[in-house]
């Protein structure tokens, strides 16, 4: 199957995204990670798998979530680390973003995303323990997976935005004025604003993603990226999304790691939600760091955080195993 796909080896924008991480930040991809295709409600979905190069007792799988102005590659830098400590790691390119090819009757509906990331953990749970990270978006879309898994044993998130609520959806688009036209347009006349196609860097602010210029210019102009034309209909879906559970209750815990000069989406947008949190649940909030907290000491931060968490868990698992 993956002969009918393309590939990210080789590919132009993610050849420069490693070699700006690299030279921007410091931070070095050492594994390419294994491509995989398979179809799930007729999407040809692309993942990427990173296989540890020594799996720890009681590891499992991690399940990289990106946001609406990302796809499973940009995830790299913390699929390569969370390997290296032993856990394999997926990060597939959701519906209508990255590679994967979406099915011709998919009407761009954003609940496609909690329910393929769900796929994925129940596919994942027989081999160990399953841990959803989210980032942007994606930290809202991991909590809903974790409702509508069978198993997820513990959900992380560098934010988690309610984009129900009109305040934060409009304060996530470019402009506010934007957010609230499309709001606006979508109760009007959804017929009109459906299936208008633009490119993402007009609908979000992408350069706030990074402090680095050049990673600035590199994210608003790549064609995956800020040239990705996405239609009217997945933001009124986003906008329309609520937990299937109807709150915001998980059955493991939930650990929200938050970048601390985060232009995009401030500590205080995530704060709302991660109030509701019905879980075990913890808070911190990185020192320094943008929306992808790749700058320093964010990013050592989050780190140590991700590690600490998962040998945790991994204790935990071994102990009432024995």
């Amino acid at each position: 199957m993956a002969s009918a796909f393309p590939t990210y080896r080789n590919n132009p924008g993610w050849l420069r995204y490693r070699q700006l991480v690299q030279a921007c930040f410091g931070i070095a991809i050492h594994a390419e990670p294994e491509e995989q295709w398979f179809e799930w409600e007729g999407h040809g979905v692309h993942l990427d798998v990173w296989n540890p190069p020594e799996p720890v007792a009681a590891s499992g799988t991690v399940i990289l979530v990106h946001g609406g102005g990302g796809h499973g590659r940009l995830l790299a830098p913390a699929g390569d680390r969370i390997a290296a400590l032993g856990w394999r790691v997926l990060a597939a390119d959701l519906p209508g973003y990255g590679l994967t090819q979406p099915a011709r009757e998919w009407d761009w509906d954003y609940a496609a995303w909690p329910r393929l990331v769900a796929y994925l953990a129940d596919q994942a749970a027989p081999d160990g323990p399953v841990v959803l990270m989210g980032f942007s978006v994606g930290g809202m879309t991991a909590l809903g997976a974790a409702q509508l898994a069978r198993r997820v044993d513990a959900v992380v998130a560098t934010t988690l935005l309610d984009m129900s609520d009109p305040d934060t959806f409009d304060r996530a688009a470019r402009w506010p004025w934007l957010g609230r036209l499309a709001r606006l347009s979508g109760r009007v006349a959804p017929w009109l604003v459906d299936p208008v196609r633009m490119p993402l860097k007009w609908l979000a602010p992408l350069a706030a993603l990074t402090s680095a210029p050049e990673l600035r210019r590199y994210f608003e102009s790549d064609p995956l990226l800020g040239g990705l034309r996405v239609p009217g209909r997945f933001f009124r879906t986003l906008h329309g999304w609520h937990p299937p559970s109807g709150d915001l209750s998980v059955s493991c815990p939930f650990l929200l790691l938050h970048p601390g000069a985060d232009e995009w989406t401030p500590t205080a947008m995530s704060r709302p939600a991660f109030d509701r949190v019905r879980a075990d649940k913890r808070m911190r909030e990185l020192t320094n760091g943008s929306h992808l907290p790749l700058e320093q000491p964010a990013w050592d931060e989050l780190c140590d955080e991700i590690g600490r968490h998962l040998k945790a868990l991994a204790t935990g698992i071994s102990r009432n195993s024995a």
